[in-house]
């Protein structure tokens, strides 16, 4: 009882509601994903209980596993991945496949987190971000080379953010910006060209109604169906009629606006800031460095991935991959969802002076 009383409710009761609206939307498409995703969200949940059990401090010392363990599996994908549509970003275990880049993005939160709180403000200085940009990089290269630049970019966003708040000097991130710039071009020769087209197709989806633009023209058709109330449950027909593309995973958010509609819409938007308010609420008030930049972390990955899953469904963004956190199908992001969203509870069962 007295642990009951230290948790927050924001933590615990909003991916609950959130993964119940992935689960009512597979259930309304696919009875088989539906019970698969019920047993990773059962064991996504047990990390959940025992990372929020174990006192994140504890990951502040060990960070060296999780990034080394990381690298070891992204390696292991780039030399004998699971080829699917021409990315090798799975490892097949025979039973199942798991997507190390998944797990990328604990690591890069718990490394970033852990060594930035081991210095004081006045030592973020350019040698040490050197050395801690030195660390991510091979993360991000073997993630990049998969290829998937969509998670390349969340990792991304999760580093540079985490930086952000951890107060380094802004003149470093003005320097990086023009870095990119003078790299734009070389950086835009080497990209695949499905993902070229993406982009192009993204600024003028009619380029390509029948191809790339497809996924996006079925996508908005689905939300703009569902009207206030939706079609109802199991009556989508972008969906059920096999017009819109992957709506278990990339497109979940337009088959759940379709069948629940502006309403539907409303209250899972409403879920998610509840949630990212919590977490961003637990960042503010605990007093260790690293427990507030590790809910920081979180926080971007959420926010981010959110952002970016529900704008490429609006076609106000690429189509870039990324999930919907709790609510898309498959097991490697629900299960990374909720251990790192143990933590952030762990982070305010254990804070200090409490």
């Amino acid at each position: 009882m007295n642990l009951l009383r230290r948790i927050d409710a924001g933590v615990a009761l909003a991916p609950l509601l959130i993964f119940s609206i992935g689960a009512v939307t597979l259930l309304s498409t696919s009875s088989d994903r539906v019970t698969n995703q019920l047993f990773f969200f059962s064991f996504g949940l047990a990390l959940y209980i025992l990372a929020a059990l174990i006192d994140y401090e504890f990951y502040k010392h060990y960070w060296f596993v999780a990034y080394g363990v990381v690298v070891a599996l992204l390696a292991l994908t780039y030399l004998a991945g699971h080829v699917v549509g021409g990315a090798a970003r799975w490892l097949n275990l025979s039973l199942f496949t798991i997507q190390p880049s998944e797990f990328a993005k604990v690591a890069v939160v718990i490394f970033t987190a852990s060594l930035i709180s081991t210095l004081k403000r006045r030592s973020l200085n350019p040698t040490f971000l050197v050395r801690l940009t030195a660390l991510f990089l091979p993360v991000l290269f073997l993630v990049v080379v998969q290829p998937d630049l969509g998670t390349a970019i969340i990792l991304l966003l999760i580093f540079v953010g985490i930086l952000f708040y951890a107060g380094v000097n802004k003149i470093y991130f003005v320097l990086a910006f023009v870095v990119l710039g003078l790299f734009s071009s070389p950086i835009w020769a080497n990209l695949h060209d499905y993902q070229k087209e993406r982009i192009i197709v993204f600024l003028n989806p009619t380029l390509d109604v029948a191809g790339s633009g497809y996924n996006v023209i079925q996508s908005t058709i689905a939300i703009g169906s569902g009207g206030l109330l939706g079609r109802g449950f199991g009556h989508g027909t972008q969906t059920h009629l096999q017009f819109l593309p992957v709506y278990w995973t990339d497109f979940i958010f337009a088959a759940f606006a379709e069948e629940w509609g502006l309403v539907g819409v409303v209250c899972i938007l409403v879920f998610y800031a509840a949630l990212l308010v919590s977490v961003l609420r637990i960042s503010f008030k605990v007093e260790s460095s690293f427990g507030s930049l590790l809910c920081a972390g979180v926080f971007i990955l959420f926010f981010s991935q959110f952002g970016i899953n529900v704008g490429m469904n609006l076609g106000i963004l690429p189509v870039t991959g990324i999930p919907l956190p709790l609510v898309s199908y498959g097991g490697s992001s629900l299960v990374t969802s909720l251990f790192l969203l143990g933590l952030v509870q762990s982070v305010w069962i254990h804070r200090r002076g409490r």
